[in-house]
């Protein structure tokens, strides 16, 4: 009984005013804007040129935006939701389909480039795009994260990184070729990985669920 009371005593003392929060896809859909906005602006600081909206195969570039927007904003979502106790990512098969056809639009654009295969160091303008863009929506998916906190913060700040990775990819179809090739799009996915990774690292501590410590 002594440990119940004290335990009861250490909650008492250490708990705050409890807040309702807001579904995780509404609280995504505010978050959302603010780290594609962030990102654009981080952008300025990398050169940046039109996509040619002209050429017949441009609506493959408008597909890659629609999807890559719609999956990072999916990805924040999932994140939000993991992060509540007892929560879990829904729609786990069409994200899952999402990005099955984001993969079949990067195999057709290497399939129709001049140079499929590619140079080394080829990807080295959109890794370093992606990286600019994702870094200040790592951030806000920390930010997001901290306002719950998470019992599996790996788990949530993962995929708060895939959703920065999946927006940064939609603002790089603006302003990228129809065409890739494999070390490019090798290029796409190593920064997609280094912002999950970059997300984990920065934020692990900031959204994990402290310990009520007995004394």
């Amino acid at each position: 009984m002594a440990d119940h009371a004290t335990l009861i005593d250490a909650l008492s003392a250490e708990a705050g005013p409890v807040r309702r929060v807001s579904p995780p896809w509404v609280r995504a859909l505010l978050w959302a804007p603010l780290a594609l906005g962030l990102g654009y602006l981080a952008t300025n600081l990398v050169h940046r040129a039109g996509t040619d909206w002209a050429d017949p195969l441009a609506v493959v570039a408008a597909a890659n935006i629609v999807i890559s927007l719609t999956l990072g904003v999916a990805a924040f979502i999932a994140a939000l939701s993991v992060s509540i106790p007892g929560g879990r990512v829904r729609a786990k098969g069409w994200i899952a389909g999402g990005v099955a056809v984001w993969l079949a639009l990067a195999l057709f654009s290497i399939s129709i480039s001049g140079d499929p295969r590619g140079a080394l160091g080829e990807g080295s303008y959109c890794f370093t795009f992606v990286v600019t863009a994702g870094l200040p929506m790592v951030l806000v998916g920390i930010l997001a994260l901290r306002r719950t906190r998470s019992l599996k913060p790996v788990r949530s700040l993962t995929l708060a990184g895939m959703g920065s990775a999946f927006l940064s990819f939609g603002l790089l179809a603006f302003c990228h070729p129809v065409e890739l090739s494999a070390m490019d799009f090798t290029a796409h996915i190593v920064a997609g990985g280094l912002l999950g990774g970059i997300a984990v690292l920065l934020g692990r501590r900031i959204v994990a669920l402290s310990q009520v410590r007995i004394r």
